[in-house]
C-alpha cells in the first residue's frame, strides 16, 4: 500500500465493503490483503449516495466462489477410504523352508458352487428315499386321514358350485363322507358312484350348498343328477333326472320333481327322432337349458348329456384305435357312395366298393339302416378324425382260391355282367370276373359287343391269363368255341380217301415239242455243260 494514501474515514467506512479472504485448493484460509483507499472522487460519490450500486453497497464487485472438479472430488474420496491392512506373514522357524510356511497358512473358503435343480421324472437318492421310508412308518394314518386328511388348510368357506379335489373318508349307509380340505367335510350321495369308492380314493365333488345342522357340505360328482323339490334347486347347466309324462309333435313332456318342464324333440337324441312316443313314461338324465321361475319355463336337453359322453369316449377312443383293428358298429345312415356307421363314439364310412367283393350297384343291396356289422378300419387321420372302414375284408376271399379253381387253360361258364365297346365282362363266380377282349369274342371280325353278346347270357369261355395280384382275368369266347367243335368230332373215324380231281388245265399238244430241245445245244464247244 501506498504511503501517500490516507485511510478512510468513518463516513466512508459504511460504505465499504470488506473483501473476502480466498480459500487455498488445500483447504487452509488465505492471509486477507489489504485494500486500496479510494479515490477523493469516489470517496466524495459515496459520501453524496450517488449511484443506485454505490447506494445499496453493490458498487465493489464480490468474488466468485472457488469452483472444484468431479476429479478433485473423487481423489478425496480415495484418499478417505480406509485401506486394509496387511497380515504380516508368519516368521519360519530355524530349517522351515518357505514352501511349508505357505502350506500351513489357512486355506481359502471354496465359493459355493450351483445347486441342481431337482427333476420330479428322477427318482430319490438313497439316503432321501432311506429317511422317507422311515418318516412314514413312524406316520399315524389315523392323524393323516382326521382333520385336513392330507390336503391343505383352508379358512375361507367354499362357495356353491365350486370344484374341489376331495378324499373319500367312510361310508355309511347311503351316504359317502369326503374331506375336503382343513376342517370341511362333505356328505355326497352314494347312488352317484358307479362303483363302490374306497377309503383314501380321491374324488372331485361339485359343492352344491352347507347344511348347518350337520355342520357338512352337500356335495355331488360332476355329471351326476342333482334332488330336485322346487324352482330353488334348479338352475341352468345342473344336470337332473327327468321322467318323460307325455309328447307331443313339439317334443317330451317332463317333469324334474315338482317342476314340470319341456323336452324340444331335437334335444332328445343324436338322430332324428320320428316318433317321440316311445320316450314316454322313461326317465332321462337331461342337462338344464333354461330355468326361469317367474316365466315358468323349464327347458331340457338329453342330447348335451349324450354328446358330452360321446365327446369323452370320442378322445379316449382316438388314443386308442390303430389301422387293421375290427370293431362292431351300427348302420346309421345309407347314401349312394357308402354306408356310415356308428362305432360308439366314433363314425366312419363304408364305401361302396368295399362292401363286397362283387360289383355293387347300391348299398341298400348289401346293408340296411340298424343293422350290426363287424368292420375293419382301412384308413385313420387322426387331424381330422375321418375314418375309412371295411366290409368285405371280414369276409372270405374268392381270390385266394380262384387261381386254383380258374386255370390257364381251362373252359367254363360264366354270365356277362358288362358290356363295353373294348370287350365284355363275364362272371365266374361269386367276387370273380374277367374280360373278353372284342378280338376274342368270335373268329371273324366284331364292329359292335352288344350286337354279338347280351347282359345276362351264359357263355363258355376260355381262361388265357390270370392275374392275382391285380385280379385281372383274361377269357377268350373264340377258342372255348373251337375246343368245343374239336371235341364234337369222333376221335376214332378215319379220314375218307377223296377221288382224284381233273386237271384245271388240259395239255392241247401231243408228241415231242418243237425247237431243238431234243437235240444237242453245241455248249460244250464253249466250255458250256448244256
Amino acid at each position: 500500500m501506498s504511503t501517500e494514501s490516507q485511510p478512510a474515514g468513518p463516513d466512508d467506512a459504511s460504505n465499504t465493503n470488506p473483501v473476502p479472504a480466498e480459500s487455498d485448493p488445500s483447504g487452509q484460509q488465505a492471509a486477507p490483503t489489504d485494500v486500496a483507499p479510494k479515490s477523493e472522487t469516489t470517496q466524495s460519490t459515496v459520501a453524496r449516495g450517488a449511484g443506485p450500486l454505490a447506494a445499496r453497497g453493490l458498487g465493489v464487485a464480490k468474488p466468485a466462489s472457488p469452483t472444484v472438479s468431479t476429479e478433485d472430488i473423487a481423489k478425496a474420496e480415495k484418499k478417505a477410504k480406509p485401506k486394509k491392512k496387511k497380515q504380516a506373514p508368519r516368521p519360519r522357524l530355524g530349517g522351515e523352508k518357505e514352501a511349508a510356511a505357505k502350506a500351513e497358512a489357512p486355506a481359502e473358503k471354496p465359493k459355493p458352487g450351483k445347486v441342481a435343480v431337482p427333476n420330479l421324472r428322477e427318482g430319490l437318492s438313497d439316503d432321501l428315499e432311506a429317511e422317507l421310508a422311515a418318516e412314514l412308518g413312524l406316520a399315524d394314518v389315523e392323524s393323516m386321514l382326521s382333520g385336513s386328511a392330507g390336503m391343505p388348510d383352508r379358512k375361507e368357506p367354499l362357495a356353491d358350485n365350486t370344484r374341489v379335489n376331495a378324499q373319500v373318508l367312510k361310508i355309511h349307509q347311503d351316504s359317502v363322507y369326503v374331506a375336503l380340505g382343513g376342517p370341511d367335510e362333505g356328505v355326497v350321495p352314494f347312488e352317484q358312484f358307479e362303483t363302490e369308492p374306497a377309503l383314501g380314493t380321491p374324488v372331485e365333488v361339485i359343492v352344491r350348498g352347507f347344511n348347518r345342522a350337520d355342520g357338512l357340505y352337500a356335495c355331488a360328482i360332476p355329471g351326476s343328477t342333482i334332488e330336485v323339490a322346487d324352482w330353488s334347486d334348479l338352475e341352468e347347466g345342473s344336470v337332473v333326472e327327468a321322467v318323460v309324462t307325455g309328447h307331443n309333435t313339439g317334443g317330451l313332456e317332463c317333469k324334474v320333481g315338482g317342476v314340470r318342464g319341456f323336452m324340444p324333440i331335437s334335444q332328445i337324441a343324436e338322430y332324428r327322432v320320428e316318433d317321440a312316443s316311445e320316450f314316454v313314461d322313461q326317465k332321462l338324465v337331461s342337462l338344464v337349458t333354461e330355468a326361469n321361475e317367474r316365466r315358468g319355463n323349464l327347458v331340457l336337453s338329453h342330447r348335451a348329456i349324450l354328446e358330452r359322453e360321446r365327446e369323452q369316449k370320442k378322445k379316449e377312443q382316438l388314443e386308442k384305435i390303430q389301422v387293421g383293428d375290427t370293431f362292431e358298429g351300427t348302420v346309421r345312415s345309407i347314401k349312394d357312395f357308402g354306408a356310415f356307421v356308428d362305432l360308439g363314439a366314433l363314425d366312419g364310412l363304408i364305401h361302396i366298393t368295399k362292401l363286397s367283393w362283387e360289383r355293387v350297384k347300391h348299398p341298400s343291396d348289401v346293408l340296411e339302416v340298424g343293422q350290426k356289422v363287424k368292420v375293419k378300419i382301412e384308413t385313420f387321420d387322426k387331424e381330422t378324425g375321418k375314418i375309412g372302414l371295411s366290409y368285405r375284408d371280414l369276409l372270405e376271399n374268392p381270390w385266394d382260391s380262384a387261381e386254383s379253381d380258374f386255370a390257364v387253360g381251362s373252359i367254363h361258364t360264366g354270365t356277362v355282367s358288362r358290356i363295353a365297346s373294348f370287350g365284355c365282362f363275364v362272371r365266374l363266380a361269386a367276387g370273380i370276373e374277367g374280360l373278353v377282349h372284342v378280338s376274342e369274342l368270335a373268329h371273324h371280325r366284331v364292329s359292335k359287343v352288344d350286337a354279338f353278346v347280351s347282359e345276362g347270357q351264359a357263355v363258355e369261355v376260355k381262361v388265357l391269363t390270370f392275374d392275382r395280384d391285380s385280379q385281372k382275368i383274361g377269357l377268350s369266347m373264340k377258342a372255348a368255341k373251337k375246343l368245343a367243335e374239336d371235341a364234337a368230332k369222333p376221335k376214332d373215324a378215319e379220314p375218307e380217301d377223296e377221288p382224284p380231281r381233273d386237271l384245271a388245265v388240259k395239255p392241247m399238244h401231243e408228241g415231242p415239242l418243237k425247237g431243238g430241245n431234243d437235240g444237242a445245244s453245241g455248249g460244250e464247244r464253249f466250255g458250256l455243260r448244256w
